[in-house]
C-alpha cells in the first residue's frame, strides 16, 4: 500500500479502534426525607455536564450522567442535596432514591443577629450554581459588556441551540426558587400557625390561599407581615371557616 494511502486511512483506524464512551442515566425518584412523600418539580442539575431536568408528578427524575459527576437535587422548602455519582448508582434497577429535608424555617424572634436558614441556603445555591455565571451568554448585537470580546454579536445558531435553551431556563428556575425560599423565610408556616391558632388542613388552606407576593416579602417589615396575616385571618374566617362544607369537614 502506498504510504500516501496508508497515513490517510490513519485517522478511520484509529477511531475504530477506540473504544465509544456510552452515555449513561441516572435516573430513580426524590422524596421528603420526614414523609418519605415523593415531590414533583425538583430541579436536577448534572455540574459536570451541564445538563438540567425536573422531576415529574410521581417524583421521577432522568438525567445523562456517568461515574464521577456531580448532580445537585435543590427545590424551595428543602434543603439541596449534592451526590458524587457511582457506578452502583447507574446499575441499580430499583434507581437512586434522593431524600430531600424540609427547610424548617426558625420563628423571625429567633433569628436576629443570627444567618437565617435562608441566608445559609441562599449562599449554598449561589455556590452550587456559579458556573452558570460564567458560562458564555449569547448577546444581541450592541449589546456588549466589559468582559466581552470585540465584535461579539447576535449569533442565530448559538442563542437558539438546545444547550443555551436549557441554560437560560435553568436561570430563571434557580431564580424562582430563590424568590420563593425567601417568601418561605419570611412567611414560616410555624409562625402563621402562632400567630392565627391554624393547624393541620386549615393551616395548609391558609398558606396556599394567603401566600404573600415576593414583592411585599421584599418590602415588608416584621409589623407590616403580621398586620398582612391578621387581616388574611379574618378573610380566611369569613369565607372558609364558616361555610358550612369546610365545618362539616372539621368535624
Amino acid at each position: 500500500m502506498p504510504l500516501r494511502t496508508l497515513l490517510s486511512a490513519l485517522p478511520i483506524l484509529v477511531l475504530l479502534s477506540t473504544p465509544a464512551v456510552s452515555q449513561q442515566v441516572l435516573t430513580g425518584k426524590i422524596r421528603q426525607k420526614t414523609t418519605d412523600a415523593i415531590l414533583s418539580s425538583v430541579t436536577v442539575v448534572n455540574h459536570t455536564q451541564k445538563k438540567y431536568n425536573v422531576s415529574d408528578a410521581g417524583g421521577n427524575y432522568r438525567i445523562a450522567a456517568n461515574a464521577g459527576d456531580t448532580i445537585t437535587f435543590s427545590s424551595a422548602g428543602y434543603h439541596a442535596d449534592t451526590t458524587y455519582v457511582v457506578t452502583s448508582e447507574l446499575e441499580d434497577k430499583e434507581g437512586y432514591v434522593v431524600y430531600l429535608e424540609p427547610n424548617l424555617v426558625e420563628l423571625p424572634s429567633v433569628l436576629v443577629g443570627q444567618l437565617s436558614n435562608y441566608q445559609l441556603d441562599s449562599m449554598q445555591r449561589k455556590e452550587d450554581y456559579a458556573w452558570l455565571d460564567y458560562t458564555h451568554q449569547v448577546r444581541l448585537a450592541g449589546d456588549q459588556t466589559p468582559t466581552d470580546g470585540v465584535g461579539i454579536g447576535f449569533s442565530p445558531v448559538t442563542y437558539f441551540s438546545s444547550e443555551q435553551k436549557n441554560l437560560r431556563q435553568l436561570r430563571q428556575r434557580v431564580k424562582s426558587e430563590e424568590k420563593d425560599s425567601y417568601i418561605d423565610s419570611r412567611f414560616p408556616s410555624s409562625y402563621v400557625s402562632m400567630v392565627t391558632g391554624l393547624k393541620g388542613d386549615s393551616l395548609q388552606l391558609f398558606m396556599v390561599t394567603y401566600r404573600p407576593t415576593y414583592k411585599f416579602c421584599r418590602n415588608a417589615s416584621n409589623e407590616d407581615m403580621l398586620l398582612y396575616i391578621n387581616e388574611k385571618l379574618k378573610l380566611f374566617h369569613k369565607i372558609y371557616l364558616q361555610h358550612p362544607m369546610f365545618a362539616a369537614k372539621q368535624n
